[in-house]
């Protein structure tokens, strides 16, 4: 039994892994390779030409400036307020309390294209479309975020209330117990929310679609978009610019995997 759940195991590893190698060999074959029938799986003269002409067909540094000064106070936005959510709904008392928490969490069920216009309309009216609009709602537990306030509250309801009530007779008010003794208990849940939350910004395209009208301000997913849209698309050249769109978002991975599976793990523990 333990040998075909290892082979499972494998196989499924596999046909998850294969894409991402796909998007490997695709980005250093040269254009009848990828263009080749039956497929070549393994380049022949294997180069860094792609990357040179990919890179020279968008305003990369620019890009990435702009996808950096988007992502980074948005990860910082997300962890902020979704750990101070699931801190209150944990540990503080206050009426309805079990009633906004699942108000919170059932807006997970509405459809982005339900909430498009209205949130449109409100940044325009404010003069807030282009970039704010695509980091405020980091700052108010919105979009995607309810999930990370019910992963937090899950983490922090694993902490004993005894340290929270013996802070409190120290005379330590709720914002220095949750800075001084709830954050470092809670590091692993709070690399995984900022985890998805880097990678769910990172790789966001329709939202910077609608709010980012100039080509100054594009980001680097919209400027793959363009190369993939043109003409006569080179794809060798879309490969190699969706692997380096796609390098962050694996070595943040690697660099927290640890972190993330005690993360998952741990906010089952307690409900």
């Amino acid at each position: 039994m333990n040998v075909i759940l290892i082979l499972l195991s494998c196989l499924l590893a596999l046909v998850f892994a294969f894409p991402l190698y796909w998007l490997l060999r695709g980005a250093f074959v040269n254009h009848s390779e990828i263009l080749a029938r039956p497929p070549v799986f393994i380049p022949s003269e294997p180069g860094f030409d792609n990357f040179r002409l990919g890179l020279e067909r968008i305003q990369f540094l620019r890009q990435l400036w702009n996808s950096v000064s988007i992502v980074v106070p948005y990860v910082i936005g997300t962890v902020l307020t979704t750990s101070f959510a699931g801190y209150a709904f944990a540990k503080l008392r206050f009426p309805l309390r079990g009633m906004w928490f699942v108000l919170v969490i059932s807006t997970m069920m509405l459809p982005s294209a339900v909430t498009l216009l209205p949130q449109y309309s409100l940044y325009t009216s404010l003069g807030l479309a282009g970039k704010p609009a695509l980091i405020i709602p980091a700052f108010f537990c919105a979009g995607g975020n309810a999930y990370f306030v019910f992963l937090l509250r899950q983490f922090f309801t694993t902490i004993p209330l005894e340290l929270s009530e013996a802070a409190k007779i120290d005379g330590a008010g709720y914002f220095r117990i949750y800075s001084r003794i709830m954050l470092p208990l809670i590091r692993p849940a709070m690399i995984v929310v900022a985890l998805f939350s880097f990678i769910n910004c990172w790789n966001e395209f329709f939202y910077t679609m609608i709010y980012l009208k100039t080509e100054a301000d594009y980001t680097l997913p919209m400027g793959l978009y363009i190369v993939n849209g043109m003409r006569i698309p080179n794809y060798e050249q879309v490969m190699a610019l969706a692997l380096i769109v796609t390098a962050p978002c694996l070595v943040f991975f690697l660099i927290g995997n640890k972190y993330f599976v005690e993360g998952i793990a741990l906010t089952g523990i307690k409900g």
